[in-house]
């Protein structure tokens, strides 16, 4: 008996940190426009949440040196940013000081899609998913790029979730359903076949999409003649249902129309050193309302309990807030340690970088990376910039040096594509030896795997387009 009593108390104790903690999980991939937002609200719906009473300017002035002291206590890092605001205040046309915050707000943002990110999450808040299950979605849907494509393995980002067997498969169907559909797949292929079972294809169309794929990018019509023993009609009549598949599912998103983004930090490059600074003045600042508290030790008992619930939610978003203002802080400054070269010298320096380095140079898991990192932007010397722009996988160099990052060597097959002679375009060979003669060691297929990527038609198909004066920039590769 007292066994099962203990058993009994350890689950629920499990339960009640899971469902506190939700909140402030939640808040994560939040952009601060989304997290204003969310304060407004939560200020309709809790009466324990205030407003702080705007003082007089003398007064604010104190307590913001106030805070940013006790903010610098619990966080060194945190005084450098505070230094930063006060030194630097009209960098990038931004007035910390200003009265009017929403027109600061305004005056900073820059027009973007809203993310497909936030779109897919509002569907999937209509699914019949758990809440484990809807917890585990928002980390898959966060690792989702602009094309529709997971940047990592659904396994890695969703290890600490103790999910049981076949959660996965079935969150993965399910965000693939969502619209646009298709998204949350590894690559064109994948999503081509999940959108042909999705429209009920014939048979044999999936086949040519699952084990033909290289033979229609080839279009090696012969060969699928010869394997698969159909004719070149039938063929051709799949092929034309495949055209009508949408090879970047993503991308039918963020085609329509553009929301306003506001860039949540600021990086401002300086001689000695190189300070963040979070972009959130005009978030709303939240307190407690003491006298809703105090009703607390009074009132009725059915009272009581609603209060106690408001109280509970209200502190933990509270303590969200602080949480993922942190967090972000540093996890930007640990972008910087390892970016500086591109934060004082531009494009072309970025160096290899993933989620589970900036993690383990945290102490933080990289679900929580991947989460912070998400629908943030930051605002530098050279531009604005999504947090995912910095984490790029590597290529080894040929002396056995620090690798090339993959953005950097995107950019130069851009470059040497972007050069060549319009009636002898390169092939994917002689782009990766004039890649390799510039010390990076880099094989065809990946040159091949990077200009699908970048919309690139292969080296036959670009002569023929660039000789019909049309761009040399498609989306079939």
């Amino acid at each position: 008996m007292a066994l099962s009593q203990q058993l009994v108390q350890k689950q629920t104790q499990k339960l009640v940190m899971t469902q506190d903690l939700r909140q402030s999980i939640e808040l994560l991939p939040l952009s601060n426009l989304e997290l204003s937002e969310r304060i407004e609200t939560e200020l309709l719906e809790n009466p324990l949440l205030e407003l702080k009473e705007e003082e007089d300017s003398s007064r604010d002035a104190q307590e913001k040196e106030a805070r940013q002291r006790e903010r610098s206590s619990e966080d060194d890092a945190s005084e450098s940013e505070s230094r930063s605001r006060e030194e630097y205040s009209d960098y990038g046309q931004i007035d910390y000081e200003g009265a009017d915050r929403k027109n600061q707000f305004l005056q900073n943002a820059v027009t973007s899609h809203r993310s497909l990110q936030e779109y897919l999450i509002e569907q999937l808040r209509l699914t019949n998913l758990s809440p484990p299950e809807f917890e585990a979605a928002t980390i898959i849907v966060s690792a989702i790029d602009q094309k529709g494509f997971l940047t990592e393995s659904p396994e890695i980002l969703l290890d600490d979730q103790n999910l049981p067997a076949g959660a996965i498969n079935k969150i993965l169907s399910t965000i693939r359903e969502l619209d646009p559909p298709g998204c949350g797949v590894s690559g064109v292929q994948e999503a081509l076949l999940v959108q042909a079972a999705l429209q009920n294809a014939e048979p044999f169309v999936l086949k040519l999409l699952e084990h033909h794929f290289q033979d229609l990018e080839r279009l090696d019509y012969k060969k699928i003649e010869k394997e698969t023993g159909s004719n070149e009609s039938r063929i051709h009549s799949a092929l034309q249902f495949i055209r009508t598949l949408e090879p970047f599912p993503g991308t039918l998103y963020s085609s329509r129309e553009p929301d306003y983004v506001v860039p949540d930090l600021i990086v401002v490059d300086l001689e000695d050193r190189i300070d963040v600074i979070i972009n959130d003045d005009w978030i709303p600042s939240l307190q407690i309302n003491e006298a809703y508290k105090k009703l607390l030790s009074g009132g009725k008992e059915g009272d009581t309990e609603y209060l106690e619930t408001k109280l509970s939610s209200a502190t933990w978003l509270l303590r969200g807030i602080k949480q993922r203002r942190q967090t972000l802080y540093r996890t930007m400054q640990t972008i910087v340690q390892h970016q500086e070269e591109f934060f004082r010298q531009g494009h072309g320096h970025l160096v290899p970088l993933t989620l589970r380095e900036v993690a383990d140079d945290l102490e933080m898991h990289e679900s929580t990376i991947s989460r912070i990192t998400t629908n943030k932007y930051v605002q530098t010397r050279w531009g604005i910039f999504e947090l995912k722009y910095f984490f790029t996988s590597a290529l080894r160099k040929a002396d056995g040096g620090r690798g090339e990052s993959s953005t950097n060597i995107k950019e130069r097959v851009q470059k040497i594509v972007d050069s060549e002679d319009p009636s002898s375009p390169f092939s994917d060979q002689e782009i990766a030896d004039q890649i390799a003669s510039e010390g990076v060691s880099i094989a065809r297929r990946t040159v091949a795997k990077y200009r699908k990527v970048l919309n690139i038609p292969a080296a036959e198909r670009r002569r023929i387009l660039k000789g019909m004066g049309r761009s040399g920039q498609d989306r079939s590769g």
